[in-house]
This record gives structure tokens, sequence and C-alpha cells, in this order.
């Protein structure tokens, strides 16, 4: 499959499922997995615990520092920090359907400094540079081309930035020898969700290094997932079902097959979720 045809897969994906990720997922709005980490003790403390540590990060750059997300959604990481910061914010989604809904979300709240576009975070807009942190939260895994997501990072980030990626990646063993369920489990799991670049955290950090990061630090967050819940079991038992019926359904059943795999993948060792800090070489 050629890569304008896997960018117009996800994009479709998000045009079709947005509403219903919002509607069912964890985190409603931001629809990111929820993190229990060290201190939270709060639903709203899981949604934003990437998002706080993100925010962290941003402080280092005060005052107004100018930030990126590659692979926005509908804005929702964006509008948190431009709550607690004074930030210049462009998020970038590949669904014009998200971007939308950004827009409208942004101009509801009265917040300024912060934008959305429709567009293809491989091919970034000209007139964004400069930028003194860029990130993705759960959209790396989308990019049909991992050396050109990075390249396009490293064109944007000014010398002594940073980049966040949040995301799924390939465990050291799973990439060289899974057995024949995580087997299945990741073929599912690409399939389902739309997924190309699900890669182990080293070949990440030596293709970011061949464009000019450096790797600052890595945390591994799969510990505080969400996983297996009644209503996660209750789910993988009707895909069970379906597959069983030889039934195929629609968008969102494939995303219900994929969230199922990836669950089962990741608790096999197979995947873990990892936050990955980068600096831009000076």
């Amino acid at each position: 499959m050629v890569m304008t045809d896997i960018l117009q897969d996800v994009q479709k994906y998000y045009d079709r499922n947005t509403k219903s990720f919002q509607r069912h997922g964890q985190s409603g709005l931001s629809i990111h997995r929820s993190v229990w980490g060290p201190g939270v003790t709060s639903r709203d403390s899981a949604v934003h615990f990437v998002d706080d540590l993100i925010l962290n990060q941003l402080r280092k750059f005060e005052p107004n520092p100018k930030i990126l997300d590659m692979g926005c959604g509908v804005g929702a990481s964006l509008l948190y920090f431009a709550q607690r910061l004074a930030i210049v914010g462009e998020g970038v989604t590949i669904s014009p359907l998200q971007a939308l809904y950004a827009t409208e979300l942004f101009e509801s709240t009265r917040v300024i400094n912060l934008r959305c576009r429709s567009g293809n975070f491989l091919a970034l807009p000209s007139d964004i540079h400069d930028v003194d942190l860029a990130f993705s939260i759960e959209a790396f895994v989308h990019s049909p081309d991992a050396k050109s997501y990075f390249s396009q990072a490293a064109r944007v980030v000014r010398p002594g930035g940073k980049l966040i990626i949040c995301d799924d990646f390939l465990s050291q063993r799973a990439s060289l020898n899974p057995s024949t369920k995580e087997w299945k489990w990741l073929q599912e799991f690409r399939t389902g969700w739309k997924i190309s670049s699900l890669v182990t955290v080293d070949s990440a950090c030596e293709t970011a290094h061949s464009v000019g990061f450096k790797l600052i630090s890595v945390l591994d967050l799969t510990e505080f997932l969400e996983i297996r819940r009644p209503r996660d079991i209750l789910i993988s038992i009707l895909v069970s079902t379906g597959k069983y019926l030889g039934y195929h359904g629609g968008d969102y059943w494939s995303a219900l097959t994929g969230g199922n795999a990836l669950q089962l993948a990741t608790c096999s060792g197979a995947v873990g979720y990892q936050y990955l800090v980068f600096e831009r070489n000076i």
C-alpha cells in the first residue's frame, strides 16, 4: 500500500470514529488513554497524566513557549496547556473533522494563541518553524514512514528544543521472536487501528539520531494503563464471538478488534506504552 493510501485510511478512520472514541473511550475529549501513574488518585488526573509530564517540560521554555502537536486530534492537550501556561500552540491532524472540532473547541473556550489545521505531519506547513517543543501522543504509530516523521520534526524544532513521543512501542523480544498468538495480535492491532510505525524504542531512537535528535529519557508507563477492565473483557468476548460467527463489521468494529489485540499484546509484553523525550542537537 502506497503512503497516500495509508494516510487516507488513517484520515477516514478518525473522521468516522472520533465521536465514538470520545463517547466510549477512557478519557472523553482527549481520546487518549488514562494513565494511573504515581500520585494519581482521580480519573481527571489519570486522563492528564501524560499532559502534565509534557507541561513540566514546557515550563522550562517560559515565557510563551511555541509548541506543536503532531497529530493533535481535537486539540484537547493544547487546550489543557493553554489553560495553565501562556503558550503559542499549533496542532496538525490528518482528519478535517477533528480540525473542525478543535477549532470550535478553541473558539468556545476563548483561549488565545491556539490554532489547529488539517494536514499531514509528514509534510508540515512551511510557516511552522522555530518550535520550542513538538509532541505526539498516540499519533506516531500512524505514520507510514518513521524517518519522515523525525525529519519533519527536526525541520521545525529549533536547536535545543524538545520532541516528545508517547505511544505504543514493540518490545525487542517481540520484534525478533513473537509467539504465534502475539504475531496474530500485532497484525490485528496494526489492521484495526491503522498502524504503520509499530517499532522498538531502539529503532525509533536510531532514526531520530540520524536526523539530529538525541534521546534524553525514556519512561515506561505500561504498568499504569487500565487494562482488562470488566468492559475490556466483555469486548474481548464480543470480538471472539464475532470472529467465530464470521462477522467483519465496519470501522468501529475494526477499532474494537484492534484495541482488544493491543491489550492482549500489552499483557504478554509484546508491546509497551513508552514516553520518550528527545532534544534537537545544537
